[in-house]
Formats: C-alpha cells, sequence, structure tokens
C-alpha cells in the first residue's frame, strides 16, 4: 500500500529560496521525510514559492534527486506549484542533471521533463495507468530490452513505481510499473 506525502517549500523553507544553504537544508528535510519509509507518492509543492534561483533548485531539488534510486523505495516524486519562472529553474536544473523529472500542472495533468525520449515513455506510461514492460514495447515498436531499460530509468527517478510480479511464467523477473497517486495531503 502507498502512502501519499507532500512536502511544501513555502511553509518549509521560504517563499523566496536563492541560496545553496537552504538547499541543503531543506533536501535534509526531505531525506528526513523518506527515512525508513517505503512505497511513498511524495509531491514536492512549490505553491506559494515566489521565486527561486537556480542554485537553490540544484542544491535542494537536483541533488536530492540525483542522490536516491526511489525503484528501490518503491516511492514516486512528483514536483508541483510551479510558475512559470519557477518551473524554468526546475526544467534547467533537471536537464543538466539529466534527471527525468515528473510536473503536475495546475489541472493535475502530468508530464515528464528533462529527457525527451523518456518523455514520450512517461506519456504513454501514464495512458495505461498500471502494465508491464512488453505492454510499453508495443506501444512504441520497442525491443522488450529497450522498453526494460527505459522503465528502469523512470523508476530510479520516481517517476514510476515498479513491483516484482511473483510466480512469472517466463522464469525470470518481471515487473509491473505504475505512475502512482497525483494527490496528497499536507506533510509537515
Amino acid at each position: 500500500m502507498t502512502v501519499p506525502a507532500r512536502f511544501r517549500v513555502a511553509d518549509q523553507l521560504s517563499r523566496y529560496p536563492a541560496t545553496r544553504p537552504l538547499g541543503q537544508e531543506g533536501r535534509a528535510r526531505l531525506d528526513d521525510l523518506l527515512h525508513e519509509r517505503r512505497d511513498l507518492d511524495l509531491i514536492i509543492d512549490f505553491t506559494d514559492v515566489q521565486v527561486m534561483n537556480i542554485s537553490f533548485t540544484d542544491e535542494f531539488l537536483g541533488k536530492f534527486l540525483g542522490s536516491h534510486d526511489f525503484s528501490t523505495l518503491g516511492t514516486t516524486v512528483k514536483v508541483a506549484g510551479l510558475n512559470p519562472d519557477n518551473r524554468y529553474s526546475v526544467q534547467v536544473c533537471v536537464e543538466r542533471r539529466e534527471i527525468p523529472s515528473v510536473i503536475v500542472d495546475e489541472s493535475g495533468e502530468l508530464s515528464l521533463i528533462g529527457d525527451s525520449l523518456l518523455a514520450q515513455t512517461f506519456e504513454i506510461a501514464h495512458e495505461l495507468g498500471q502494465f508491464k514492460a512488453c505492454d510499453i514495447a508495443q506501444r512504441l515498436s520497442l525491443s522488450a530490452s529497450n522498453a526494460n531499460n527505459r522503465l528502469k530509468r523512470l523508476a530510479q527517478a520516481g517517476a514510476l513505481r515498479k513491483k516484482q510480479v511473483t510466480g512469472s511464467s517466463r522464469g525470470g523477473k518481471e515487473f509491473i510499473y505504475e505512475v502512482g497517486l497525483t494527490v496528497a495531503p499536507d506533510e509537515s
């Protein structure tokens, strides 16, 4: 069973986060939130953050996303509440670090930024909801290994949750993937 969690940046840190030390503090708080917890649907919420610079974004979000293999935690991570300027800072950060990130827009729609090839894969994954690698391979006309490689990267980045299927008929490891929740309660 998954547990929803929300980290509100404006409440936890500042409405104007602009320094690497503040980014380090926020990242430590996120790490504390994850500590010894599994199967979270984490939303990092930037609602009410008026402006943030790329240095803060990189120290806080970039290093947080890059320091975890979310697939081992069964955790998904989404970024929400971005105004256009803050979305730009996040976009620059994840592209530079080559870490895909799921964005929740104002209407609740999900998209993936940071890697256009994986964005296409994520779009199909979102449409399917819950699926196996063979479903993605078929929809995108990919080999099974290529689909597996893409899905592995998405799961590591927290864009997808993967769970091993017990009693696979193929004899090897088989996984079911899902996007995870889009709504989470406030987390203080």
